[in-house]
């Protein structure tokens, strides 16, 4: 267990230069990271969500504003209506109701101060100033010069006033055209219409009053036809454009306006006929006060209740919107923070998982095992771990084995050196143990062979000490001696061929040592060109990642350059609806001005076709923008996409690189412990080849014997002294009994 660790420590990865120089990202974990590109999504949407909400309630806010600036009109209302029943009864003597209609234009005269803006009350100061010279001239002016101040006062301030609370009520920016014409309609022309109709009634009523000149009457009457025509026709056009924009406001505002026009044009008929007669008893009174007061009346509270029913359901419209918005905004978040948060885990949890098994696995702990949950590149991942942690266990494996089998051999070779040095040293009792392994054939031979030579050399010994006893038969002996040493020739040889056959595989086992040493080492320098590739392919990976990010930024910088355009667009679509509005108000100023502004209300037409062709323009040049705008978003997203592909790969590369690190690493390993059986085996190859050497000098001397032999038979005196030499070269032998 102890080499086992040791292995594995030793066989563990160094860690690489470039993991110590990381960024602030990289020392992110995964589940950081995927919040932090929610978070930068769901930053700039929460930003823009919520300026479209602040639009819609800046919408709402307006119309609201605009709903409660109505509220305005009815002080102006109540100042006219006063005004008029003042001069009215005044004029007729009735003093105490001409007291009474004073006491309420003063009240609504501070109603509509408090209603106002600081900014606007001067012109109500100025009008309750000039307000006071009215009474002040009863009884003392005549008729006709008391009804040409009332209508200098009303003239002066009237729409003035009306103009104040358009502007601070915002009415008079209504973009919508529907509610924009009901109001031009009925705050604008018809009060005019109203005020100049009041006059008429208290002109032609005071000339019937007093009879007389009605010249001086009749050039009052000749200018209010002239006005009734012209604010008539402006008036009316205002209810059309209302209706063309709105048809729902036929059955109300269209009826009322058009009861009106049917009531006012007998009156502009006897206003005309009495101017052409000269004489005022032509004109009927009644059809004044009780037709077309009346009937302008009604229409002016039509109009009135019609814009506050379009101006309430539009803040309806824009609340409903609003929640509606509001409840698909968090809609869209739930499901979107649901379905991260389920990415999340989908990808933190396998990631996690091989973390641990890595970690585990680079301590040494090679029976890890990650779960393959998926069939992305995770899974894949996974699957890649786990076949390289069964390969790295099956190597772990042959690698204890191999060490444990040639630490048993390296033993086995000790004890049979041991041995085989007590047999060198004349110790024929010796015998080395037979393993299972390749140097069992060679010990059991090398064992035949000294059993074999302990018999010839005990035969020796025994023919020795029959010569020294028997020195004169040595010549009857000799024939013996001379089988004898045939057959030790013989056997000498044969144990020579023995002990050759043994080197012989000890030299095919050197030769696999060393083959299995370059294999170790070819297989060390394949591991290190694989780590050279994957090195590279990380570069080129890197290269990619860069140029990714890069037509990334670009794109998004095109995206910044449409929303400037897109602001350009909207400012040019502003100025158009101002210059539209403009060409809207000249064309009335135009109209209330008569013949001498027709021109200018021609001109004034074309400008407002020319900003409506500019706004139709820009709301086109708008589409195309939007359209580019998603379009580069698309773009963005894709880039986006491509770049987090490149960085899993980079790292799945990188991954790649660090096993081929390990398996260098082994490699290098299992070319050591090749070279060590090398060593180890080319080292048993020179002792055998020591023991062949001791053999063949063996054989030469039994061949050397069997020479004497025969010499012998020519040399018998010298016998006796050889066979004592020979007992004593024999007696450093110890044999088995």
């Amino acid at each position: 267990m102890q080499l086992q660790f040791q292995t594995a420590r030793l066989s563990r990865p160094a860690r690489p230069a470039s993991e110590q120089r990381v960024g602030w990202l990289g020392r992110l974990r995964v589940g950081q990271k995927l919040s932090l590109t929610a978070l930068a999504f769901g930053v700039p949407l929460t930003v823009l969500v919520s300026l479209l909400l602040a639009a819609e309630q800046r919408d709402i806010t307006f119309t609201q504003r605009e709903l409660t600036g109505i509220t305005l009109f009815e002080p102006l209302k109540a100042i006219e209506t006063n005004i008029n029943a003042f001069v009215d009864h005044s004029l007729e003597g009735k003093l105490d109701d001409a007291a009474k209609n004073a006491a309420a234009v003063n009240a609504a005269i501070a109603t509509l101060e408090r209603q106002t803006d600081p900014i606007y009350r001067e012109r109500i100061q100025a009008f309750r100033n000039d307000w006071k010279i009215l009474p002040d001239a009863i009884g003392t002016q005549a008729d006709l010069a008391i009804i040409q101040t009332f209508q200098n006062l009303i003239g002066t301030y009237q729409r003035g006033m009306t103009e104040d609370a358009l502007t601070q009520s915002g009415l008079m920016l209504d973009p919508v055209p529907d509610s924009f014409f009901v109001m031009d309609s009925t705050l604008r022309a018809l009060p005019d219409i109203l005020i100049r109709l009041n006059i008429a009634y208290l002109t032609a009523e005071a000339g019937l009053r007093e009879p007389g000149d009605d010249a001086a009457y009749l050039n009052l009457l000749r200018r209010l036809g002239t006005e009734f025509e012209a604010s008539l026709s402006t008036y009316n056009s205002s209810v059309e454009r209302a209706v063309r924009a709105n048809p729902a406001l036929k059955d109300t505002l269209g009826k009322a306006a058009q009861s009106f026009t049917d009531a006012l044009t007998p009156v502009i008929a006897d206003i005309n006929q009495a101017v052409e007669l000269g004489t005022l008893k032509g004109i009927n009174v009644n059809n004044i006060e009780d037709g077309a007061s009346l009937k302008g009346s009604a229409a002016l509270n039509a109009g009135t209740q019609a814009l506050a029913g379009i101006l309430q359901e539009r803040i309806d419209e824009s609340r409903r919107r609003l929640l509606l918005t509001l409840a698909l905004v968090a809609t869209a978040l739930v499901v979107a923070f649901t379905l991260l948060i389920r990415l999340s885990r989908s990808i933190v949890k396998p990631l996690s998982s091989l973390t641990r098994a890595s970690r585990a696995l680079s301590q040494g702990d090679l029976n890890v095992q990650v779960p393959v949950q998926t069939r992305d590149e995770l899974g894949f991942m996974a699957h890649t771990f786990n076949n390289a942690a069964e390969q790295l266990r099956v190597n772990e494996q042959k690698n204890v084995a191999e060490r444990e089998e040639a630490q048993r051999l390296q033993g086995n070779i000790g004890s049979f050196l041991d041995v085989t040095m007590d047999i060198a040293g004349g110790d024929l009792t010796r015998r080395g143990v037979v393993s299972e392994d390749v140097l069992g054939n060679v010990v059991d031979s090398i064992n035949v062979m000294v059993d074999e030579l302990s018999a010839v050399l005990g035969e020796v010994q025994k023919a020795s000490a029959s010569v020294t006893d028997a020195s004169r038969e040595m010549l009857g002996t000799t024939d013996q001696i001379v089988r004898g040493a045939d057959t030790t020739t013989a056997e000498t040889r044969r144990v020579a061929e023995q002990v050759q056959a043994v080197t012989d595989g000890f030299r095919e086992m050197a030769d696999a040592a060393r083959q299995s040493a370059e294999s170790a080492r070819q297989a060390l320098a394949a591991s290190q060109q694989g780590r050279e590739a994957v090195l590279g392919t990380l570069d080129g990976m890197q290269n990619i990642r860069r140029e990714v990010q890069g037509v990334s930024r670009r794109i998004k910088t095109l995206g910044e350059r449409s929303l400037e355009i897109q602001e350009i667009v909207d400012t040019i679509s502003r100025l158009s609806s101002q210059t539209n509005l403009l060409a809207l108000n000249a064309s009335i100023e135009a109209a209330g001005a008569g013949a001498a502004g027709s021109r200018f209300a021609i001109v004034a037409d074309e400008v407002r076709k020319l900003a409506d062709s500019s706004a139709q323009a820009t709301a086109r040049i708008a589409s195309l923008i939007r359209t580019v705008q998603l379009e580069i978003t698309e773009v963005v997203t894709s880039v986006e996409d491509g770049t987090r592909e490149v960085e899993q790969g980079y790292r799945v590369a990188a991954t790649a690189g660090e096993r081929i690190e390990e398996l260098g690493t082994l490699a290098a390993q299992a070319a050591q412990f090749a070279e060590r059986i090398n060593a180890a085996t080319a080292e048993q190859v020179r002792s055998v080849e020591q023991v062949s050497e001791s053999v063949q000098q063996i054989g030469q001397v039994a061949e050397q014997s069997h020479e004497s032999v025969q010499q012998g038979r020519a040399a018998a005196q010298r016998l006796q002294h050889l066979a004592q030499n020979l007992l004593q070269s024999l007696s450093r032998f110890k044999l088995p009994s």
